[in-house]
């Protein structure tokens, strides 16, 4: 069909690298994915520029649990015309969720919330803040809870899973806190 070795090396060439292509394709829509940290919403537990690795099989196959820190998708919420935000899950469908003197409690009971670095919430009006997550949706809160550091489920309410991206299951950088996510 082609007798120019050129188009011959680049027809092997091109069969050689559209598997991988493919492969690398299949990874990132269906299975994990590297993402950036932006912003402090997520100090102490992540700062800016942390590079992360998500895996997106728990939130198809699995449950999304109370502590796990995901991707959502919520464009219409954020800055900067960022369209994802990392956040931490503090209720699922059907608890309860209230924000009383700075303390998160879920179900009545307060949260241990050591990732938090000790930092109560400063004062936050919101409608969002004392009821009960609807089934197919969770209540999500950035680590860093001083007033004005993180838009959340205190500002846009409860977030369908169907916005959830993928579950921070790894640190990459920086290198110094590499290790695996709690």
């Amino acid at each position: 069909m082609f007798k120019s070795p050129v188009a011959k090396g680049i027809i092997r060439w091109l069969a050689q690298i559209a598997p991988a292509i493919i492969i690398t394709f299949f990874v990132v829509t269906y299975i994990a994915q590297f993402t950036l940290v932006k912003g402090d919403s997520m100090l102490p537990t992540f700062k800016n520029n942390t590079i992360l690795l998500i895996e997106k099989l728990t939130q198809r196959f699995g449950t999304l649990k109370n502590g796990d820190v995901v991707v959502i998708k919520i464009p219409e919420y954020l800055d900067d015309k960022k369209t994802y935000a990392i956040k931490r899950i503090i209720a699922t469908g059907g608890q309860h969720i209230a924000i009383k003197d700075g303390y998160v409690l879920v179900n009545g009971n307060k949260l241990n919330e050591d990732y938090t670095g000790g930092v109560a919430m400063g004062p936050f009006s919101s409608i969002h803040n004392d009821l009960t997550v609807p089934q197919g949706h969770i209540y999500v809160l950035g680590d860093n809870r001083l007033p004005g550091e993180s838009k959340d489920s205190r500002t846009f309410g409860p977030v369908s899973t169907s916005r959830v991206e993928g579950r921070v299951v790894f640190r990459l950088f920086p290198f110094g806190e590499l290790g695996i996510i709690n």
